[in-house]
């Protein structure tokens, strides 16, 4: 009899150990409900895909495109931010790549030789430009799963050189998020805000007042969702981000230290966040 009773109790004790470490528990299709409770959960990726500054061309190059669908087809975002392509030809070179699965539009060209793009999921995407202190970032409305509320995802890259063209091109953006407020925006892209004061040599300029109040408006109205994963560029810098709603909790943020190919300077930033 107390063999029985032993033997019962090890039965209750491994089924409760097994319900309780089941993997499948924890897994939820993206953009898709999650059965925790946690709401729908929607991943998104923000990649610049030029070349560093010394190469003769530091726009996205055709030949690295493979490389750069391989890395979105691996982490399999339900959207992503490109920043730095050369237009419309070379997004469809790389839509190619990626066999019809992602939908995608590149931002009209403005006084630049580069652009951004997003690119989603969705079928049903609708796309439109954003104008941003006289250039265009590009914005995708979509649903993350049929029944979902509509998510508007911005692609967006500031000036690299000049804080104040940066600050005016921020405001706009925050502002014409602002104008969509009843809807869900996340803003992505590569922002170049120089906001280490320990680099002296900004000290002593407006840059750092300007990348500083720049970064302040987006956090009146956004969560810098990707802040613990780290550096994103070379040189120790942290300039791409993924700005998400204040309701939006990051669930996993990322920096995929070996997807750059070729000579880029920027690693892509992979962020999940519960709706």
């Amino acid at each position: 009899m107390r063999a029985k009773l032993t033997l019962a109790a090890l039965c209750a004790a491994m089924l409760v150990a097994a319900h309780h470490f089941d993997a499948a528990r924890e897994r939820t299709v993206l953009g898709a409900r999650d059965a925790t409770g946690g709401g729908a959960r929607l991943r998104l990726m923000t990649w610049n895909v030029g070349y560093a500054e010394l190469e003769d061309d530091t726009r996205a190059h055709t030949s690295d495109l493979r490389a750069v669908a391989d890395a979105i087809l691996k982490n399999d975002p339900d959207a992503i931010a490109l920043q730095e392509l050369t237009g419309s030809d070379q997004l469809k070179v790389l839509l190619g790549y990626l066999g019809g699965r992602y939908r995608g539009a590149a931002a009209r060209a403005a006084h630049t030789d580069r652009v951004e793009a997003v690119l989603v999921k969705s079928s049903g995407a609708r796309f439109e430009d954003v104008p941003a202190g006289g250039r265009y970032a590009v914005a995708a409305t979509f649903r993350p799963r049929a029944d979902a509320p509509e998510v508007v995802l911005v692609s967006a890259h500031a000036d690299a050189f000049r804080a104040a063209r940066r600050r005016e091109y921020t405001e706009s953006i925050v502002d014409w998020a602002r104008a969509h407020s009843g809807q869900t925006v996340f803003v992505a892209g590569d922002f170049n805000f120089e906001l280490d004061a320990r680099d002296e040599s900004h000290l002593y300029t407006d840059d750092l007042k300007h990348d500083s109040e720049a970064y302040s408006y987006l956090l009146r109205y956004f969560r810098d969702a990707g802040r613990e994963a780290g550096d994103t560029a070379i040189n120790d810098r942290r300039i791409d981000y993924v700005f998400a709603p204040p309701a939006a909790t990051t669930r996993r943020a990322e920096v995929l230290k070996d997807a750059p190919v070729g000579r880029m300077d920027h690693m892509p930033l992979v962020v999940e966040v519960g709706l």
